[in-house]
């Protein structure tokens, strides 16, 4: 699955090419005081993933996967959801500006769930960026 959702980010990144390893999934087991990885169910099948890892200043949402026979049926905006409500305080969740689907998730996923400033950063990309603390 995670080699779907790399195939799917070469079309937003330009420097990610299907195939290619992430790089920091090792550390998600073993760093266990600051990442977590976690499968999104859809009865007894693994619909998607979600890594999520913490810095000095705030949870992240480092990546999120939703299959496609999976979307659009509430199975992301349930998790995401419980995933939030599982690590309260401050949040940071980041788009890439490129990625419209996944800033319109983002939205649907908040939008009448916290209460977020939303800003635009420019690293290596243009990026949109939901800032909040949960609850």
């Amino acid at each position: 699955m995670l080699q779907d959702y790399i195939a799917e980010m070469a079309q937003f990144v330009p420097d990610v090419r299907a195939g290619q390893a992430y790089p920091h999934f090792e550390l998600y087991w073993s760093e266990p005081d600051l990442r977590w990885p976690f499968w999104l169910k859809s009865d007894d099948a693994n619909a998607g993933f979600a890594l999520v890892r913490r810095d000095e200043a705030a949870m992240q949402v480092a990546e999120f996967f939703v299959a496609r026979p999976y979307r659009r049926q509430g199975v992301g905006l349930g998790a995401a959801r419980r995933l939030i409500a599982r690590f309260p305080g401050p949040w940071r969740i980041t788009q890439r500006e490129s990625n419209q689907p996944a800033i319109a998730f983002w939205h649907r996923v908040l939008d009448g769930f916290a209460v977020y400033d939303e800003v635009t950063t420019v690293t290596d990309a243009v990026r949109r960026e939901q800032r909040f603390t949960f609850p």
